[in-house]
This record gives structure tokens, sequence and C-alpha cells, in this order.
């Protein structure tokens, strides 16, 4: 008798079990963040706050800063994989618009994370030089899925890097726009970002 469900199940559970720990261990962090500010929150509190120990916790995130910011291979692999998947009629810029604006909005899957993700990242400049190393993750694997969906090999054109490129910047310059008291939504001003770039800056 094959036994292949049986494994399939405990791999899935494995695999459950460590979403969990993960998603635990991040809003942890945010949790500690909202509460007593970035600057003074240690990784050995986040771990006791997520109920793990030290250890567990570096095999998750390297840093506080990571455990924060919460991006995970998983995450980034839907994220290649929704811009790699070409909707119909639509643009490569518009298919970024809509993934990136998704990266932060609250009414994703895990809409507690990731609302209080957001408030962190627009009430936390200190998180600045992290967020450029986050995006600069999301950048490559972006472009990877650019390049396949357009159909050209690694690095043959700059089109794929430099589509990519503008449209996190785009983002980033909407949040730090919230960041520093500047006005209006953050999900106008980034669909304003876009449509500008669409119609070429001047």
């Amino acid at each position: 008798m094959s036994t292949t469900p049986v494994i399939d199940d405990a791999c899935g559970l494995r695999e459950r079990k460590k979403r969990e720990t993960r998603r635990a261990i991040n809003l942890a962090a945010l949790d500690l963040v909202e509460e007593k500010g970035f600057a003074s929150v240690t990784t050995e509190e986040i771990a006791a706050r997520a109920g793990v120990s030290a250890r567990t916790f570096f095999n998750y995130f390297p840093s506080k800063e990571a455990a924060v910011i919460g991006t995970t291979a998983e995450e980034l692999e839907s994220y290649a994989a929704a811009l790699e998947e070409e909707t119909q009629g639509e643009p490569p810029l518009d298919a970024l618009r809509r993934i990136l604006a998704g990266m932060l909005a609250p009414a994703s899957v895990d809409r507690e994370l990731r609302a209080k993700r957001r408030r962190i990242l627009l009430g936390e400049p200190a998180l600045a030089p992290a967020l450029v190393g986050n995006n600069i993750r999301i950048e490559n694997a972006l472009t990877a899925a650019l390049e396949r969906r357009l159909g050209v090999r690694p690095g043959e054109s700059l089109e794929p890097r430099l589509t990519v490129a503008v449209a996190i910047a785009a983002v980033r310059a909407s949040i730090e726009h919230q960041q520093n008291g500047g006005s209006g939504r953050l999900e106008r001003n980034i669909d304003q970002a876009f449509d500008r770039i669409a119609a070429g800056l001047r």
C-alpha cells in the first residue's frame, strides 16, 4: 500500500507550522515596535513574544529589521508568479502597480498583519535602510519574472529592470511622502505616481 498521502500530509503539516511560526514572529515584532518604538525592541523580546527561542528566531529572520518587514521567499515567489502570468490587455507597468500596491494593502489575505506592517513602515523612518535592502530583493525577483514574461534572456534588455525599478521607486516615494507629513492617502498617491510615470515625467 502506498504511503504517499501520509508523506504529503506530513510535509503539508510542516509547511503550515513553518508559516505559522514565521507569521507569529513577524506579528510579534510589529506589535512590539508599535508599543515601544523600533529602537527599543530587541530580537530576544521578539522571540519571547512569539513563544520561540532566539535560535528559532534567527532560523527565520536574520535581524529585527527583517522580522518587522517580514517579506519571505514564499511571498517573493508569489509576487513574481503574479507578474509572470500575463493578464490579457494589462501592460507590465499596470501589473506592477497592482502587485506592489497589493503588498501594502490591508485588504490582502492576512489583513491584520499587513495593516500593522503598513502602519510601522509609515511611522518608522529608522527602517529605511532595511527597506532599501528588501526592495533590492523584490526588484531582482520581479525583474527576473518580467524577463520571463517578455521572453528575453536575463540581462539581455534594460527594459525589464528599468520598468521594475521605476515602479518600486514610485511606491517608495509615495511612502516617504507620507512619512514626511505629505498630504493624501497612500493608495491615491501611488496611483498618481504611476499615472505620472505612464504619461512620462516632464
